[in-house]
């Protein structure tokens, strides 16, 4: 069951789709500096995911613009244990940013990194590397796992548990 904000986001990011097909826009490896120039300040950070969260991405930082204050800037986004993980600094007016991010976040989990298409967690073996991709864009004798993540609040920040289970496909 999705939580308020990855529903908002989930709405967000098929508008940014359909949007981002209707103008023919095909992101690719560079999407990333496309994005930059909406968001310069904002996105003055590494950004190393796929082009399949393109629309996620930019879905994320449509929703930040009613969210957050002009302080506001990611420090790096990327793909970690198969998931986008997003680093950010600035005032903290509330936790609907916090929300918004995490629901990108567990929203990336189901969503191919190469294409965007419906996707699963996958591993290239066991103890081997944690990616999110659709049955095309999957490796060769990948299997399907489960991510289960605990987000720990600390005075520092949230950290996050993770452990991998076998799939049920």
């Amino acid at each position: 069951m999705r939580s308020p904000a990855e529903s908002r986001l989930a709405n967000q990011v098929a508008l940014v789709r359909a949007k981002r097909l209707a103008a023919g826009y095909v992101p690719d490896q560079m999407w990333g500096s496309a994005v930059r120039k909406r968001w310069p300040f904002r996105l003055m950070c590494e950004m190393s995911c796929g082009p399949g969260w393109h629309d996620l991405v930019v879905a994320l930082n449509e929703l930040l613009d009613v969210e957050a204050d002009e302080t506001f800037r990611f420090t790096q986004i990327k793909e970690k244990f198969g998931q986008l993980r997003c680093y950010w600094t600035g005032a903290y007016p509330s936790s609907r940013i916090d929300q918004l991010v995490e629901a990108a976040e567990e929203i990336s989990a189901s969503m191919c990194e190469t294409c965007g298409a419906d996707a699963k967690m996958r591993q290239t073996r066991p103890g081997g590397y944690i990616y999110t991709a659709c049955d095309e864009h999957a490796r060769a004798g990948s299997d399907i796992i489960r991510v289960k993540t605990e987000k720990i609040p600390t005075r520092l920040g949230r950290i996050r548990m993770t452990r991998t289970e076998s799939g049920d496909e």
